[in-house]
């Protein structure tokens, strides 16, 4: 029985129409659209508005020819997959169909075993190029999608209060402006304020307090007695109270239960402006005068800014969080395809990190590498997934299709400021410091030192795992063949310097290793 070939269609171009009618029976049974015409200047129209997948067109027919029509449509479609059949073997038409890049060409009367090779081979082709497509704007969308993180992270990172510690010394300066007016001595401002900052990464509110006393600066504290207030409840939502002293509190339950958590060692506060909006309190408390609606404008003034202030906070830690996941997101789809599987890439970028920690970088810029090494093979995403899990040994066909993946790599991550470590790393993490490396040859110090880091990080990771080429070695042995050599790997690969640091550490990589070995054979057992 002849199964369909689901969501693949098919023009037929024939001008004999006994052979077209015989045809479209033989094509019905094998694919879900079959579209017939009965010359090249009716197929080519055809296949401009309904671009199907594959073109079957005989050679010799009126109004144009089949190698005019085909002609036509690769100039309008390079890729497009067409089979020419015809009825005279001249080398012309050979030739022709050669020149055009064409490579199925079926004499007639056509042996259905042949065209039924023929079409298996170019649904094939067909589904291939699909897959590719769609892998391709994966990462396209993927990458559109980081950079339009980076974008909105690089406008937060414009201003002046978008890092957490950014933003708290900002607050404290807008907080003393407050209490200390603009000349910067006290005139009328409250002994105490306290305020509820949202988290932005818990979203549960913290309290804080400032104090002041004439001729001392201002004293922050964290408040842990707090009030016991439900902010989650509707009632007062939204309030802007000023209350002197003697004067009745509005009937608003929450200001009252603040005023008497306050009032429990018989201290009733004073002139006090209140302030709520959602969990967003502020109450400033103990002016040495009376207040106005002037004190409750400036103190919504400051709970305004201290909102926008939390608002960006919160929005650069998401962005944040985001964007690492679109990084591993992107690398594990690259990944997919590939023998490393698992952990490979978290790996990598742990053993970047303790290398980067020992040369003396940040803290800061080991965790940016150890995220952005996470790239270092997205490339592989162009590579056909039966080239990289090939066994055996690569054809030099297949290796130097598999040498363009750096370039493939660096084209998908493109030139962002914020990803230039990345595309470094994954443009030149296979050159060799001795030469001889790829994509370009480069040698010493002419390959960027986040490269060179993450070449002795990946060659260490490979070892360590099953290749179709070799078996997974241990610590001991994989540490042997990148500082001994093994014929494949020789120390003059990698920089010197790193290569010292790599002895020095090299516990910490097994370290690593293990421990995300661990993590994943926990996850087999839970799954299990």
């Amino acid at each position: 029985m002849i199964t369909k070939i689901k969501d693949t269609s098919i023009l037929y171009v024939e001008d004999d129409d006994v052979i077209r009618e015989n045809m479209l029976w033989f094509l019905n049974r094998r694919f879900d659209q079959v579209l017939m015409a009965e010359n090249g200047a009716a197929g080519y129209e055809l296949y401009r508005d309904k671009i199907p997948d594959i073109v079957l067109t005989d050679i010799k027919m009126p109004v144009m020819d089949g190698l005019e029509m085909s002609r036509a449509i690769l100039k309008e479609n390079d890729k497009a997959t067409i089979i020419l059949t015809s009825a005279y073997n001249e080398a012309k038409y050979l030739l022709g169909a050669i020149d055009l890049g064409i490579c199925h060409y079926l004499l007639k009367p056509l042996d259905r075993e042949k065209l039924d090779a023929s079409l298996r081979h170019c649904v094939e082709l067909v589904q291939k190029a699909r897959i590719l497509s769609e892998r391709e704007s994966y990462i396209s969308v993927a990458y559109q999608t980081i950079n339009s993180l980076i974008d909105y992270s690089e406008k937060n990172l414009d201003s002046s209060i978008n890092l957490s510690i950014q933003m708290e010394w900002q607050l404290n300066r807008i907080v003393e402006g407050f209490f200390c007016g603009e000349g910067g001595a006290a005139t009328h401002s409250p002994a105490c304020l306290i305020m509820t900052l949202t988290n932005g990464l818990a979203g549960q509110p913290e309290w804080l307090m400032y104090e002041t006393e004439r001729g001392m600066p201002l004293q922050k504290s964290c408040f842990l007695d707090h009030p016991d207030l439900d902010l989650n409840l509707s009632v007062g939502s939204h309030a802007l109270y000023y209350i002197n002293e003697d004067e009745q509190l509005p009937d608003d339950p929450l200001l009252r239960r603040f005023v008497k958590h306050f009032s429990r060692f018989g201290e009733k506060p004073r002139n006090l402006v209140w302030y709520r909006n959602g969990r967003r309190v502020l109450c400033a408390l103990n002016y040495p005068a009376p207040v106005t609606a002037g004190d409750a404008a400036v103190l919504k003034n400051l709970a305004v800014q201290s909102r926008y202030m939390d608002a960006i906070s919160a929005q650069h830690h998401q962005t944040d969080e985001a964007f690492l996941y679109t990084i591993t997101s992107l690398a594990r789809a690259a990944e997919a395809n590939d023998e490393d599987t698992g952990n490979h890439i978290l790996r990598v970028g742990q053993y970047c990190a303790a290398i980067c920690r020992r040369i003396g970088y940040s803290e800061e810029l080991a965790k940016i590498i150890a995220q952005q090494s996470q790239l270092h093979d997205v490339g592989k995403i162009h590579i056909p997934p039966e080239l990289l899990k090939k066994p055996g040994k690569l054809t030099d066909t297949e290796m130097s299709l598999m040498r363009e993946h750096p370039l493939y790599g660096a084209k998908i991550i493109g030139n962002h400021p914020r990803l230039e470590i990345a595309r470094n790393i994954a443009l030149h993490h296979h050159e060799r410091w001795s030469g001889g490396g790829y994509p370009f040859g480069l040698r010493g110090a002419a390959i960027p030192l986040d490269a060179r880091i993450v070449t002795i990080a990946d060659n260490y990771d490979a070892l360590r795992n099953r290749r179709s080429y070799k078996p997974p070695f241990d610590h001991k042995t994989a540490c042997r063949i990148i500082m001994e050599g093994d014929g494949r790997i020789e120390p003059s690969h990698f920089d010197p310097d790193i290569l010292t640091v790599f002895s020095n550490i090299d516990g910490t990589f097994d370290e690593i290793y293990e421990c995300f070995a661990t993590a994943d054979s926990e996850r087999t057992s839970d799954v299990e």
